[in-house]
């Protein structure tokens, strides 16, 4: 991704920027597709040229997320796949429940493409379909970068607390997220941080202050908000992959046989830092980047280490391409 120039955008040209950005997220948005596929309708988005990295996103999300989240990679001479998980946006929840099923279903939206192999990129609740699909479908998998994701079992309400919980889950929830991050970004990032992160609260107040100085990590962080509205229409994913999640053991990752960057943030709060530890001690060809005093998810764009870690991911690809 081009580097802009890194002056607070707490300026006169806040609002100016801020205008173009979301314009070119509706752009991006316009690339949303659907397909029959043997297990039913998905959603899904598919941009650039060059091999195909597939994106599953989080919980709640949506195609949206992973395709605002790293559209960037497909100037480094790759494709991104976006999709919308079952349950997520246009994507029904029949066409999938478990992470074992919803391995299945991505399987057979690549059948409908006609996309051999891929290279898999997922976070948080991501990893179950994930990790999943690695074990099931290994010929289809030329590495994994699986950044602060789900390995074992997942409870919310435990990790990320009571108010959190409300706005992440209610339409009136994230909608006042989403004002709030556009009118006062600062605020609102130290309280997304604050309940995603086991960092003290002058680390936090840190971490906002150089975020703020810089529109990679300012965009990132809008447009993750951005991808938790429309709440009607991503509440079915969101409510099965807590089900789901909160069924688990420990995934057997150790079945695993393609090449793994294991990404996670050591002050987690969300997913726990458990997670990633587990995944890359038990999977043969791991690779661990923990990255320091980072939170959950943004670890890899709301963070100061976000332009060396997205380097890291890159090369990562590019060697297992």
């Amino acid at each position: 991704m081009a580097q802009e120039p890194s002056d607070d955008l707490f300026s006169s040209d806040y609002h100016r920027w801020l205008k173009d950005e979301i314009k070119k997220q509706d752009e991006l948005l316009t690339t949303k597709r659907t397909i029959e596929t043997s297990c039913g309708t998905m959603e899904y988005s598919l941009i650039g040229e060059g091999p195909v990295i597939l994106g599953l996103h989080g919980a709640p999300g949506g195609y949206d997320q992973t395709l605002f989240l790293f559209d960037w990679i497909t100037a480094k001479g790759f494709s991104l796949l976006s999709v919308s998980r079952p349950g997520y946006l246009g994507t029904p929840l029949s066409a999938g429940k478990t992470p074992a099923e919803q391995a299945d279903a991505i399987a057979a939206l690549l059948d409908a493409l006609n996309i051999d192999q891929v290279s898999l990129l997922f976070g948080s609740a991501g990893g179950g379909p994930g990790y999943e699909f690695a074990i099931r479908h290994p010929d289809r998998v030329k590495c994994l970068v699986a950044m602060d994701a789900v390995s074992s079992q997942y409870l919310l309400s435990v990790n990320i607390g009571k108010v959190m919980e409300k706005l992440v889950m209610s339409n009136p929830g994230v909608t006042l997220m989403e004002k709030m991050s556009l009118h006062f970004p600062e605020k609102s990032m130290e309280d997304v941080l604050t309940h995603s992160t086991l960092c003290r609260p002058e680390q936090i107040k840190a971490q906002v202050k150089e975020a703020r100085k810089d529109p990679n990590q300012m965009r990132s962080f809008f447009r993750m908000v951005r991808t938790l509205m429309d709440y009607n229409h991503r509440k079915a994913g969101l409510e099965n992959d807590l089900e789901q999640l909160s069924l688990l053991s420990d995934l057997p990752v150790e079945k695993i046989t393609c090449p793994a960057l294991i990404v996670h943030g050591t002050h987690d709060s969300d997913v726990l830092f458990y997670h990633g530890v587990y995944a890359h001690e038990n999977i043969q060809d791991s690779e661990a980047y923990w990255v320091r005093e980072a939170s959950h998810l943004l670890c890899l764009w709301f963070t100061p280490h976000a332009d060396e870690l997205r380097e890291k991911v890159v090369s990562y690809l590019q060697e297992h391409r």
